[in-house]
């Protein structure tokens, strides 16, 4: 009984919180009507959805004392409390609701994702994006009292001048795919919306230039509030013991890569291997995408015949290019994962054009497309996303205000996987460990350079030159991940970090099953929890095997 009125409370606080965040409703599959709104922009938004997660944790746990909750009950519980305490730490302690003066990254990325996902016919999902675009002044409106005209980040602002630059770009780009495709009437109101919208983003663009005068923010959180962060996060480890980690991890990689290197160029540089792994590049982007698709089908396939995990055989993923307001923050690849609630298991796979036309063989050789597709695509986010669509959707509760919740699961396994898949085989080249080590380096990289500007102990400068020599990736490219760690404190470090404790935990559950671990169910119960923080998929992951630590 208690068991049906945890789930019936679920459901109906689903159903308002998604009132307060219709922006989350859409990215996880919830159309009808949210697809028609934008939220309040100004703190309003922060504030409603921690009353209700405060709600929520409540009635759950006077029903956990009557009467036992499921596993997975249990679990979704803990992820609200986590999601309260991420959310607490976002708006008190790291206000980044009053930092970043950024207020379109979360409407255009909406709008990519209805003008990119096939989940209903394009003249709905026009009208629906005429109506957010509508929207779109009194939103902007809202977001911009956030800020008192102090305590904004002025590196920050500077990015957010960058996206409201790009975005009218984008929504030309959205008319023009709509013409001819859809109704005169939808037309007609897409075209206002768009008009709307971009009356609306000359203004925010003027009130940024003006708030850009004013930045005196500091972005650092500084030693004390990191290790906090951490620990809510429940990765067991403090920054001073990631930062030993990252720099161990990283001189065994580079001991590796010199090895490999000496192979492929019979003894000469690393310079002169990395060339050689250059060289084997398309000639084009485009062809540079086309191999990427064919890349991601070869590694399904693979997964396939081994027995490496259980496939999807229905879902889909579209290899696009990634939008230009998107590709500042997104300098090489990223996957829109698919929505839980959509029919259709669809995600998007986008890859981004090199800013230097040079930079080509770089980014985007056939080794690191391999690397890059296993990552995305097969068996990485896209099949993770697939897998833990499958599990009830409490398990992947995550607080808008602090995307850090499970990321060392999300991606700590993608990255798992360019090992894992390198290690039964999958084109094992020295070209493809070369790229996999670059991989594991800049993982590596991103640990220090992730702690050390949240400590604000390196600037980004240093840290962009430090990972551009370690790496061997462009300077441009560097720059840009160095700006993004800035923004997303302990969520860098979370990339090698997942790998290490999911390879940790591998080892031991297959000295705790002896001859009976059969790594497809591990693989597939670790794809299928995906979005739990690691301290929780461990615990869910050793119940469902009918282990004991």
């Amino acid at each position: 009984m208690a068991s049906k009125k945890f789930d019936t409370l679920n459901d109906e606080m689903l159903k308002r919180y998604m009132e307060v965040n219709p922006d989350s409703a859409t990215s996880i599959g919830l159309h009808d009507p949210y697809d028609y709104l934008l939220p309040h922009g100004g703190f309003k938004k922060i504030e409603d959805s921690m009353k209700i997660l405060e709600e929520w944790s409540r009635m759950g746990h006077q029903m956990a004392e009557d009467s036992s909750l499921s596993l997975e009950q249990r679990v979704g519980l803990q992820l609200i409390d986590q999601s309260i305490a991420l959310q607490r730490f976002a708006i008190d302690e790291y206000p980044m609701w009053k930092m970043f003066p950024d207020g379109l990254e979360i409407p255009g990325a909406l709008l990519f994702l209805m003008l990119s996902r096939d989940y209903a016919p394009f003249e709905v999902r026009a009208k629906a994006m005429a109506s957010r675009l509508s929207e779109l002044p009194r939103y902007l409106e809202e977001f911009r009292g956030r800020f008192d005209g102090t305590g904004h980040v002025k590196l920050w602002t500077e990015m957010a001048i960058e996206t409201c630059e790009q975005l009218p770009g984008f929504l030309k780009f959205i008319e023009a795919t709509a013409e001819g495709k859809v109704s005169p009437s939808v037309m007609a109101d897409l075209k206002k919306g768009i008009a709307l919208a971009d009356k609306a983003m000359k203004d925010h663009l003027a009130w940024l230039n003006k708030m850009l005068a004013t930045a005196n923010g500091s972005y650092p959180m500084g030693a004390e509030k990191l290790a906090k962060l951490l620990q809510i996060r429940g990765l067991g480890m403090s920054p001073g013991q990631l930062m030993g980690l990252g720099e161990k991890l990283l001189a065994e990689f580079k001991e590796e890569k010199r090895r490999v290197s000496a192979r492929i160029s019979n003894g000469k540089s690393i310079e002169e291997a990395a060339k050689i792994v250059h060289d084997k590049s398309p000639k084009t982007f485009e062809e540079a995408l086309e191999a990427t698709k064919n890349e991601m089908l070869e590694a399904k396939s693979f997964i396939s015949s081994k027995g490496l995990a259980t496939i999807d055989p229905d879902a889909r993923l579209e290899v696009v290019e990634t939008p230009e307001f998107l590709a500042p923050v997104l300098p090489f690849a990223a996957l829109y994962p698919p929505s839980y609630f959509d029919k259709r298991q669809e995600g998007q796979y986008v890859v981004t054009r090199p800013g230097d036309p040079k930079d080509l063989s770089t980014n985007l050789n056939f080794a690191a497309i391999t690397n890059t597709a296993v990552h995305e695509a097969y068996p990485g986010h896209f099949h993770q996303g697939v897998m833990t669509n499958k599990m009830h959707w409490i398990l992947q509760m995550s607080p808008p205000e602090a995307p850090t919740a499970g990321v060392e699961t999300i991606e700590g396994w993608a990255h798992y996987c360019e090992k894992m898949m390198f290690d039964h085989g999958y084109k094992a080249t020295d070209e493809a460990a070369f790229e996999l080590l670059n991989g594991a380096i800049w993982r590596a990289c991103r640990i220090i350079a992730d702690i050390k500007l949240a400590h604000g102990t390196a600037t980004v400068e240093e840290m962009a030159e430090f990972m551009t020599k370690e790496t061997g990736m462009p300077r441009d490219a560097m720059e840009n991940e160095a700006k993004r760690y800035t923004r997303t404190p302990s969520y860098a470090l979370s990339y090698m970090t997942g790998r290490y404790l999911i390879i940790e935990f591998r080892n031991e559950v297959e000295r705790m099953a002896g001859a009976d671990f059969d790594e497809r169910r591990f693989h597939d119960l670790v794809a299928s929890h995906g979005t739990l923080p690691f301290n929780l998929l461990r615990e869910v992951v050793l119940s469902d095997l009918g282990l004991h630590a």
